[in-house]
């Protein structure tokens, strides 16, 4: 499959994310921010999380904090 097809075939979402900003580099930082709101929910304080995944994925503390705002976001569709 050529770039152009696979464009082709998947138009319609990659608009979508163009449209609501959204970076497709993104899909990375699945997992991280799964774990972070696992974390939350246990009640860990977020300075231990931001710390605590930023040794386990070993990332920049500003790096999660950018992911996890950007996650958190409500879009509209």
């Amino acid at each position: 499959m050529r770039t152009y097809e696979f464009v082709m075939t998947h138009k319609g979402v990659l608009e979508q994310m163009a449209n609501l900003s959204i970076k497709p580099n993104d899909v990375k930082y699945l997992e991280l921010y799964q774990e972070y709101m696992r974390l939350d929910k246990e009640g860990h304080k977020k300075t231990y999380i931001i710390q605590y995944l930023s040794d386990e994925y070993n990332v920049d503390e500003r790096t999660i904090y950018r992911v996890v705002n950007r996650f958190s976001q409500e879009v509209e569709i």
